[in-house]
């Protein structure tokens, strides 16, 4: 049984993939960016502006994305505030 990718995901891996030099599918969603997939602060600060740059007209506040660990949980947060929950 397969769990489904949400089309905000698929998008999410496919900016975070370069950055870990993997494919998109290769990036896990429920790891945390900088603990479990080693990300740099500055590679998450990119990251974030990428996100938001992809996602107008949502921003991430450095204290949501201090919150926001995972790929996931950023999908969950884009979702909500783009009202597609």
């Amino acid at each position: 049984m397969s769990i489904s990718i949400t089309p905000t995901e698929q998008k999410l891996r496919a900016i975070v993939a370069p950055k870990l030099r993997v494919s998109p599918e290769q990036v896990p969603l429920d790891k945390s960016l900088l603990e479990d997939l080693n990300l740099d602060s500055f590679d998450q600060m990119t990251v974030i502006l990428e996100i938001e740059e992809a996602f107008a007209p949502v921003t991430i506040s450095d204290k949501s994305a201090e919150e926001l660990l995972t790929l996931r949980e950023l999908a969950t947060y884009i979702d909500g505030e783009l009202g597609n929950s």
